[in-house]
């Protein structure tokens, strides 16, 4: 029994043995396979480590070799090259191992930096890798070049562009003189009209659109002998210099015409007239048509159509002369029926000596009257039905005067055709006070709608025979034959009992004082009709007091119709604020027309030297800030010896101004002054090309960063450029500028307060990067009609690398 028992224990214990080795044999033995694993995979990756290190320190050689040699992305191996490196496309195999090199960009994209990935992998035993990350710069000694002082912008190409020092030295857009009212500056464009000197002119531009050319009218016949009686010219807008283009003119002149049968017949008129004034009218259907005021008994406007809508519109369509369209003929009345020769005239063959066009209304002097037409169906007149009058003619203060014979004469009551009672003593037998306005009853006439009452006045510069210098005329309600009094009674009109509503209101006198010659030759009205700008025959002493009896400019106060005033003093004591007149030098100026500008800020008078003879030279060209209304100075002016015969002025849809003259030659007699504010205006457009900066060796341009300054509707745009030198000089270089992606018409834009970018690298044009010599462009704009703001550079940064 003991034997059997002791059996069964040994039998028990060959079980847990064979157990225990079950559990324990597996784990000892991996452990003697994994111990002997890991001391090969530890001597795989020191080998790895080792040729990871080889490879990073490679890179670093191949890096500072050229730095072209990495500029690719791309995955490279190393191969040698001497006791140096190089690389080719593709991993390699180094034994159990693999080693790959990626060169990419960094982001943002920096040329000057790449990251460089080296992987070293193996798939013995278990699949493993080491990578190392890095950064490789161009070159260790990156280098700057910075232009940020006034010196260095002055070394620069300035194209419109000034430097300044506000801050430390910077580029913005030039000051435009040309621009400045009162730093007058005549621009280089002129151009020759056809006869002439030219006696007026009219001119004006689009509402809506800066891309279309002015339009410009010119009276060019003071002689009845004068061949062409109209001058049509458009001038181009958003241009410096503007162009003036002559476009055809107007005559009936039959040596003119390129064949005899398209001389225009039967319209009662030849070529034998005078041209005193000229204003445009553009019908409802957009024909537009010139109004010539002349010296015709019977054809006191002579109206010519220029553009039919669609084209010009010639009569000679090879010779460019222009359409001869209708007439207006002065007359005591609306309907009267009196035969021609009976029909109203001046005295003495003057004429018409000024028209104007308000709304559908056209508006003629003559003889001491004011005569309205109607423009509203114009399209429809003909060579033979003329224009119709409205109302009746309204009696004016003035008298045409002869010279001579010492005679002032007008129309009296009821009065027509070549019967003249009314008759005064003229101040001079000359009928002249060396500006020759005397010789005319009235000089230039306006018209505006009053914002108090809504009444329609005319403004009227009155030139001899009587003392008044200004009068205002209502021409609101047109007589009818149920007016009071009626349309064909003789004191219609009539500056004592009138139709009311279409009659003189009142006026001014510039000097009550006995003996005095003022007399007022030009008058131009605020819109809202509240204030009035005349000049005067300043400088004229008609009663030897020993001061002028007028002054040369006068601001008139007519917000009451009935009691103009000056804005303080009265006609016997004279104007005590509100007026102008020269110096010793610019007293002399006799002017002829005066215009106010930009609503009331400058007033400009033109006009010739009242004393020819002497030494001294008034400026021909005056202009006046009146911002301050009581007391208006001169604030520039141009000398002219010629003298100017009339101006007109305009503003384009952006904002840009123009004065148009004509002056008292036979050549280049149109004269153009671009204006508009005078303080803190700049040009539209200006560019700077930086001043070429050289370096010894040819180098990599990488980035470049700009600080700008960009006011709202303004912009700042740049290029860059790098070239080859010619001859070893950077400055005789053949610049290609170019903007992102080495585009000759891209551009590198504001982000912010700054322009930062960096170089295109290659070959586009003769932009070559790397090279030797670098420069850049800076181009400033203004994009709206504000030019009080500019875009500023302030400086610029360069990183290049040899």
């Amino acid at each position: 029994m003991e034997r059997l028992i002791n059996k069964g224990q040994t039998i028990v214990e060959l079980l847990v043995a064979f157990g225990l080795a079950s559990i324990l044999l597996p784990a000892i033995l991996t452990g003697f396979v994994s111990s002997n694993t890991g001391k090969v995979q530890q001597q795989q990756r020191l080998v790895a480590t080792a040729y990871l290190e080889e490879g990073v320190e490679g890179m670093r050689s191949v890096r500072e070799a050229a730095w072209g040699n990495i500029i690719n992305n791309n995955t490279y191996h190393l191969v040698g090259s001497g006791t140096g490196w190089t690389i080719q496309s593709g991993s390699e195999t180094l034994g159990d191992f693999t080693r790959s090199i990626v060169v990419s960009d960094v982001t943002p994209t920096d040329p000057s930096i790449k990251k460089v990935v080296v992987t070293v992998s193996w798939n013995n035993i278990l699949p493993s890798s080491v990578s190392s990350i890095f950064y490789l710069t161009r070159y260790l000694n990156n280098k700057t070049y910075i232009q940020t002082t006034q010196a260095d912008f002055n070394a620069g190409v300035l194209q419109n562009t000034q430097v300044t020092n506000v801050s430390g030295g910077e580029v913005k857009l030039a000051n435009n003189n040309r621009a400045k009212w009162c730093s007058p500056v005549l621009s280089a464009a002129t151009i020759d009209l056809p006869d002439g000197p030219p006696v007026a002119v009219a001119a004006y531009a689009s509402a809506t659109d800066s891309a279309i050319p002015n339009r410009v009218f010119v009276a060019v016949a003071p002689y009845a002998t004068t061949s062409a009686k109209l001058a049509y010219l458009t001038v181009t807008a958003n241009t410096d210099p503007p162009v003036p283009t002559l476009k055809g003119t107007f005559t009936l002149d039959a040596s003119k015409y390129s064949a005899p049968g398209l001389v225009p017949s039967g319209i009662n008129l030849t070529n034998n007239f005078i041209t005193n004034d000229v204003k445009y009218y553009i019908s409802s259907s957009g024909k537009v048509y010139a109004l010539l005021a002349t010296n015709l008994p019977d054809h006191e406007v002579v109206v010519v159509q220029v553009n039919n809508g669609s084209t010009d519109s010639f009569q000679d369509p090879t010779n460019k002369i222009y359409k001869y369209w209708t007439f207006f003929n002065t007359r005591q009345y609306q309907g009267d029926t009196h035969s021609t020769p009976n029909q109203d005239q001046a005295p003495f063959g003057y004429g018409a000596v000024s028209i104007y066009t308000f709304g559908s209304r056209g508006y003629v002097l003559s003889g001491g009257y004011l005569y309205a037409f109607d423009l509203s169906n114009i399209d429809t007149k003909t060579a033979s039905s003329g224009l119709d009058m409205l109302g009746c003619r309204i009696e004016l203060d003035g008298y045409d005067c002869q010279p001579g014979n010492g005679t002032d004469m007008k129309y009296d009551a009821g009065q027509t055709g070549t019967t003249w009672g009314d008759t005064t003593p003229p101040a001079h037998t000359s009928c002249s006070d060396g500006g020759n306005i005397e010789l005319y009853a009235d000089h230039q006439l306006a018209a505006a709608t009053s914002a108090a009452d809504g009444h329609t006045y005319v403004f009227v510069a009155v030139g001899a025979g009587t003392n008044p210098e200004l009068d205002i005329i209502d021409v609101t309600t047109v007589p009818t034959s149920s007016t009071n009094p009626k349309i064909n009674n003789s004191s219609c009109g009539r500056i004592s009992g009138g139709a009311s509503g279409w009659k003189e209101k009142s006026s001014l006198d510039f000097n009550s004082a006995s003996g005095t010659e003022e007399a007022a030759n030009s008058v131009y009205v605020r819109a809202d009709s509240n204030r009035v700008y005349m000049s005067s025959n300043g400088g004229i002493d008609g009663n030897n007091d020993k001061k002028p009896d007028s002054d040369q400019f006068y601001i008139i106060d007519t917000t009451s119709k009935t009691a103009p005033k000056f804005l303080s003093g009265t006609p016997s004591s004279g104007a005590t604020s509100g007026y102008y007149s020269g110096d010793t030098t610019n007293i002399q100026l006799f002017p002829r027309r005066s215009l106010t500008v930009l609503n009331g800020g400058r007033a400009i008078l033109v006009g010739q030297d009242g004393f020819p003879a002497d030494q001294i030279e008034p400026k021909e060209y005056q202009v006046l800030n009146i911002e301050t209304e009581a007391s208006p100075v001169y604030c520039g002016g141009i000398n002219y010896l010629p003298g100017f015969n009339d101006l007109t002025s305009v503003s384009e849809a952006d904002g840009d101004n123009f004065v148009y003259m004509v002056a008292n030659t036979m050549e280049k007699q149109l004269k153009i002054i671009q204006g508009g504010p005078d303080t803190g205006i700049y040009v539209a457009s200006g560019t700077f090309i930086s001043n070429p900066f050289s370096i010894a060796t040819p180098s990599a341009f990488n980035r470049f960063v700009a600080n700008i300054v960009q006011p709202t509707d303004t912009t700042i745009r740049m290029q860059v450029a790098v070239a080859t030198p010619s001859a070893g000089i950077c400055a005789s270089s053949n610049f290609s500028y170019v903007g992102p992606g080495g585009s000759s018409t891209a551009f590198y834009t504001p982000v912010g307060a700054s322009i930062s970018a960096s170089f295109p690298l290659g070959l586009f044009g003769n932009y070559q990067n790397p090279e030797r010599c670098f420069g850049y462009k800076a181009l400033l704009d203004i994009n709206a009609g504000d030019y009080s703001q500019t875009p500023v550079l302030n400086d610029m940064t360069v990183n290049y690398s040899p």
